[in-house]
């Protein structure tokens, strides 16, 4: 709650926050797993500021965070309902150096990996055809 408190929010666009997972204690580097949550945020306002191809999301564009627990893990959940991603180029958003942008580098997706297999866990992408992109970033339960 205190990191989204922190993060700016566009014009025209609601950040929903569903935590269900609160008080769950993990051996974690705050500030890395900090960075992969911004990452992914800030990758979703830019996919629904882009799908309007302009400053502003179009309307009704929204932001879920969501976290929770899931057999032997831990969750964070970041979704969207842009225009999600297309099949061809969800295998390749995790390759350093590959960006559908026109600015950055490309090591943001590949940065958020590299932080969770570090911390024992993952970074997947759910399908949500034609309804926006989901992330989940996950922790197990019970230490690395």
């Amino acid at each position: 709650a205190e990191l989204l408190d922190e993060q700016p929010v566009p014009d025209g666009l609601t950040v929903e926050r569903q935590f269900d997972a609160a008080g769950i204690g993990l051996p974690i580097d705050p500030d890395r797993l900090r960075r992969a949550v911004i990452n992914l945020y800030e990758n979703a306002c830019q996919a629904l500021t882009a799908r309007a191809n302009a400053d502003a999301p179009a309307p009704g564009a929204k932001v879920v965070v969501a976290t929770r627990m899931e057999e032997n893990r831990f969750e964070i959940i970041v979704s969207d309902n842009g225009d999600g991603i297309p099949a061809e180029i969800s295998q390749k958003i995790f390759e350093p150096l590959f960006s559908t942008k026109n600015f950055g580098v490309g090591l943001g997706l590949p940065t958020v990996r590299r932080i969770m297999e570090q911390h024992g866990g993952g970074v997947e992408i759910r399908e949500n055809p034609g309804s926006g992109a989901i992330f989940a970033l996950w922790l197990p339960l019970g230490g690395n």
